[in-house]
């Protein structure tokens, strides 16, 4: 990462420091979304069964 620095100024660090925060916050936001939501997922019957008359 030194290596990295010595090239960026650092209002161009802090614009990579920023960026690679968003891009985490993105992820984990899409991991506790997806799962908050597969229990609801699981309790729930699926559509395709309630939606076929029986005989």
């Amino acid at each position: 990462m030194k290596s990295l620095t010595r090239h960026l100024t650092p209002d161009e660090l802090r614009i990579v420091w920023i960026l690679t925060a968003v891009l985490l916050l993105g992820i984990g936001g899409k991991i506790w979304i997806a799962s908050r939501s597969m229990p609801v997922a699981r309790s729930t019957p699926p559509a395709a069964a309630a939606s076929v008359p029986n005989p």
